[in-house]
This record gives C-alpha cells, sequence and structure tokens, in this order.
C-alpha cells in the first residue's frame, strides 16, 4: 500500500542521509571532493524506492473440476474494503502526491520562463579573458546545461580588478566540474518523489558541497585572496533572488549556507586521525547495508502477507511455550446445538470431526480444515461452521505471540447418546432408516415420516438434478453481503488477493440451506471455507414444481474481491 510505502522510502532516506554524513565528514577532513557523496545518496535513495513500488498481487487461478454442475443462478458479488486505516489513505496519497509534483514542474517552469524572459535584457560583452552577458542584477552566475554561459550583474564593473578575478575563477570552476548538471540530475527525483523530506535534504547538502567545492578549488587557484573572497560572499548573498535560483548555480546558493561557507575559508584543515577515519568509515558502511537490507514495511504489499498465506495453506508446527485457550466455551456450545443436523439429531446419529484450527496472533481463528471425517459429510460441515465460533488467547512462543496450527475433536451426540448411550427408540428410529435405504425405491412404505425423512437424506448425499417450475430466490441478500464482508479472511484481503468460488446448495421444500459443497475452489483453502460459511447464511424462497414446494440442488458462484 502507497502509505507504508511512502514512510519505508523516507526511513531509507535517512539511512542514506546519516551515511552521507559520516562519509562528508571523513572527506573533508581529507580535503576530498564531497558532491558526489549526495549525488550517490540521492541515486541509491531514489533507485531503491523505485525497486520496492507496490505492485497488484496476482489473481488467483479458478480451475473447475469435472463432475456434476447444478443449475447456475445469478453470480453474488460483493466488493469489500480493505481493513487497514493506512490502505484507506491510498487515493488520497495519491492525489496529494500528483498535486505535489504538479505544482513543483508548474514553479520551476515559472522560474525557468521569469529566467527566459530576463534573458532577452542581457547584453554580451566581456570581462577580462572570457565572454560573458552582462545583466541589470542576475547573478554572478551560469546558466545553461549543455552550453553553460557567465551571467554577471552590472555592479560587478564597478568593483576591484582582483575581485572580478575571484568571481570568474568561480564560474568557471562550476563550468570545469559540471556543477549544473549535478544540481539538475539531483533535482529530478523532487519531481517524481515530492513528498520525500529526505531527498529534500540530500539536495540541500548537495548544494552546500558543491559551493563548498568550488570554493576549496578558487582558494587553491588563488590561495592569498581568502580575505577578499569572504567579503565577496557577504555582497553577493545579500542581493541574491531565490525565486529562479534553481535555473541558475549562482556565486553564493543562499544566506543560511554563508556562513559556514565564509568559516571554511579560514579553517586550517586538520588531519583525520586513523582511527576517527576507521570508524567514520565502518559508520558509514554499516548506515549503507542497514539501508539496503532495511525490511518492508508490513502490510506494504503482498510479499509481507505472502509469509502467512503460506503458513495457512496446510497445518504445520509451530513451537510455542504457551498454548492457545479457548475462551468462549459457551459460545460454542450454542454453535454446536444449533448446526447440529435436525435430521441426523432427531435421528440419533452423531459422530466426532477433528478440525485443524490455524489461529493468528490475536487468538483468531483464520483457517479450519477437517483432520479426521466424521463419516457424514453434513456433519463435517457442521463442525466447520462451529469451529469458527472459536475464540482463543493467542499462543506464545516464550514471551513472543506467534500463529499457530492446533487440532480439536468436535462431537455431536444426543443428550441421551451422551449419557447412556442410543436408547432404543433411537436405535430402532436409526434401524428403520438404514432399512428404508435398502429397501427398493419404487416401494416406500406409506403414511410413514422415517421414509420421507430417509428419502430426503438420500437426496442431500450428493448434487443431483431435481425438475422444478419456480426456481428458489434468494430472500436476504443484505444479510448474505454482510456474511462475505465478515467472513472475508483479513489476510487475504489485506494482500489484496480474491477470488471466486462455485458453491453448491441443497435446499429443503422450506428454502433452508441443509448442505453446502465447493463446486469449483478458489484456489485458496482460506477463501473456500469462507465461501462455506456464507453459503450458509443463504435463506430462500423455495423452489416449486408446479404449485408443490420441493428440495432442490442449485450453485452458486461467490466472489471475493477488493477495491
Amino acid at each position: 500500500m502507497i502509505a507504508a510505502w511512502m514512510l519505508w522510502s523516507a526511513g531509507i532516506g535517512v539511512l542514506f542521509l546519516v551515511a552521507g554524513l559520516a562519509a562528508e565528514k571523513l572527506l573533508t577532513h581529507g580535503g576530498r571532493p564531497t558532491r558526489w557523496v549526495w549525488m550517490v545518496a540521492g541515486a541509491a535513495t531514489t533507485a531503491l524506492s523505485v525497486l520496492r513500488l507496490p505492485g497488484a498481487p496476482p489473481e488467483p487461478a479458478i480451475i473447475p473440476p469435472p463432475g456434476f454442475a447444478p443449475p447456475l443462478l445469478e453470480p453474488l458479488t460483493v466488493t469489500v474494503a480493505r481493513d487497514s486505516m493506512l490502505r484507506s489513505l491510498d487515493d488520497l496519497l495519491v492525489l496529494g502526491w500528483v498535486v505535489l509534483s504538479s505544482l513543483l514542474v508548474v514553479t520551476v517552469l515559472f522560474a525557468f520562463a521569469r529566467l527566459v524572459r530576463e534573458g532577452r535584457s542581457w547584453q554580451p560583452g566581456s570581462l577580462g579573458h572570457r565572454s560573458v552577458f552582462w545583466s541589470l542584477d542576475t547573478g554572478p552566475t551560469i546558466v545553461g546545461l549543455l552550453r553553460p554561459r557567465v551571467v554577471l550583474p552590472a555592479w560587478v564593473r564597478a568593483i576591484g580588478r582582483r575581485e572580478q578575478e575571484l568571481i570568474l575563477a568561480h564560474e568557471e570552476e562550476h563550468i570545469r566540474a559540471g556543477d549544473a548538471r549535478l544540481r539538475f540530475l539531483m533535482t529530478l527525483p523532487l519531481f517524481v518523489f515530492p513528498w520525500n523530506p529526505a531527498l529534500w535534504l540530500q539536495r540541500h547538502r548537495l548544494n552546500l558541497a558543491v559551493e563548498l567545492d568550488c570554493d576549496r578549488r578558487v582558494m587553491r587557484r588563488m590561495p592569498g585572496h581568502r580575505h577578499a573572497y569572504g567579503n565577496l560572499l557577504l555582497r553577493v548573498g545579500a542581493g541574491q533572488n531565490g525565486l529562479h535560483r534553481v535555473a541558475l548555480v549562482a556565486l553564493s546558493e543562499g544566506r543560511s549556507q554563508l556562513e559556514r561557507r565564509i568559516t571554511r575559508l579560514e579553517e586550517q584543515m586538520p588531519r583525520v586521525r586513523r582511527l576517527q577515519g576507521v570508524l567514520l568509515v565502518l559508520g558509514a558502511a554499516a548506515v549503507v547495508a542497514l539501508a539496503v537490507l532495511f525490511p518492508r514495511v508490513r502490510g506494504e504489499d503482498a510479499p509481507a502477507s505472502d509469509e502467512r498465506v503460506d503458513l495457512m495453506a496446510a497445518p504445520v508446527f509451530t513451537p510455542y511455550t504457551v498454548r492457545p485457550d479457548l475462551v468462549n466455551e459457551r459460545t460454542v456450545m450454542r454453535a454446536l446445538e444449533a448446526e447440529y443436523p435436525p435430521i441426523l439429531r432427531d435421528a440419533g446419529i452423531g459422530g466426532t470431526t477433528s478440525v485443524d484450527f490455524f489461529i493468528d496472533t490475536r487468538g483468531v481463528v483464520q483457517q479450519v480444515l477437517v483432520a479426521e471425517t466424521s463419516g457424514h459429510e453434513v456433519l463435517d460441515s457442521a463442525a466447520l461452521r462451529v469451529a469458527r465460533t472459536f475464540r482463543f488467547t493467542p499462543a506464545l512462543n516464550l514471551d513472543e505471540v506467534v500463529p499457530v496450527w492446533v487440532a480439536i475433536p468436535i462431537t455431536f451426540a444426543t443428550g441421551a447418546a451422551r449419557a447412556n448411550g442410543v436408547p432404543d427408540e433411537v436405535r430402532e428410529f436409526a434401524d428403520s432408516i438404514a432399512r428404508e435405504r435398502a429397501a427398493d425405491p419404487g416401494d416406500p412404505p406409506a403414511d410413514s415420516e422415517a421414509p420421507q425423512d430417509a428419502t430426503l437424506t438420500d437426496l442431500m448425499q450428493e448434487p443431483t438434478f431435481t425438475p422444478y417450475t419456480v426456481r428458489p430466490d434468494l430472500s436476504n441478500e443484505r444479510e448474505v453481503q454482510r456474511a462475505m464482508e465478515r467472513e472475508y479472511p483479513p489476510i487475504l484481503r489485506e494482500a489484496g488477493i480474491g477470488g471466486t468460488v462455485n458453491v453448491q446448495f441443497f435446499i429443503d421444500a422450506e428454502g433452508v440451506v441443509q448442505r453446502v459443497l465447493v463446486a469449483e475452489p478458489s484456489g485458496h483453502e482460506a477463501l473456500d471455507s469462507a465461501a462455506l460459511r456464507v453459503a450458509r447464511v443463504f435463506r430462500f424462497n423455495p423452489a416449486r414444481d408446479d404449485d408443490e414446494p420441493i428440495p432442490v440442488w442449485i450453485a452458486i458462484p461467490l466472489t471475493f474481491q477488493t477495491r
């Protein structure tokens, strides 16, 4: 996401700024030019920021399995906003980014336009051996990137010969070193990343380094004129116009830098001690290494979340010293009673499903899988729904909160079966169902409730086609939309990963969903499980064959996606 990436880029820029200050100090003590330090720092900050630009995660492929496909109803798609507060700022930050870049471009163009307009009044001439342009009050400076020209204000004509030579020497050193091009190259990243304060500080340090390097070269050529050169800097700085300074390489870059430049003229460069030099080199190298290896802010894009997605893909062992504990036992017990399929409960049929839980660092269940089946698909599906109601305290590895996989058996049993085993009347009822399944389907017992239940149970076993004249219609669309927003796995949502799950529904004659199956997976088990949980929320007006309500199988694709 944009906000986290901006924070990361600014942090990287600050690290290169610190490394640049250490390297600048070392080079200054050695009497070496320092402007290249800031060119490297700016280029590195820009390059790493570009390399880490957030991208859209790939959409998962959907591979439909072979098999029966019930009648397909209209797809249900709900677009869910991402939860992250930083991610919610993305649109606003992008708009602000565009506005800042546009304002900076307009400001620079305005400065160049003003410079061009003033340039029309400049008069060609010469000073000593150098061809120059004379202006009213612009300069001393050089203009132009490919063919630099020296521009001098009119008052230079009236100063002494020694001061004129110092001015020409200064501008010639700027031209010889290509300082105008260096400043232009350092300004380009600001157009792209105007919000990065580290780049602005690095450019400020480059401007100072360019002038200090130039001053050092001038004094090397004319060592006996330090006092006169300092007075000249004061005079030029007092009258400098800053509006179009971005278009110039001036003798004085700004009044805030004059004190340091003049102080440097009078300084005797101390020898850097060997230990001090080693420490500066090691410090700069360490900060640069930290900048290159600096981890991305969690949540800026998909790779940070992919680690969690891989951990969710299948049960794996995660070491921990404190296990997660269940904190909502009453809620789970109510869910067990509510989700027990009525047909099996009335028949006294129960079973135990062993469920694998993936519990995140907040104690929230993010993924549930059937580890050992109960032998009844309806019970397994009910166990997965119950598993989603579990809430835990987070697991700990020493003092660190960690995500873990755990396995818990979920048992469905009637009250009598729990206390004393299966009673005779329940066993007889279950036996009658078994006998009915083995009987000739063309000769069902008349006026018997059990055969009707057995027929319904057989119909629920696998998707089959049932003819109907009126299809079932969804009657609680808003509730389903809320369920999709609620059940969208947060890790996948924040990573921008979505997908479509084709779900098969068995709807009884009252419009109640009795069974749900995944017909076509999304490619992410977490999304498939979420789709099954949402499917249990669906309520329908029952299907009809002429005027008679009938149970049917249908299929509906459920799509999870982020904006």
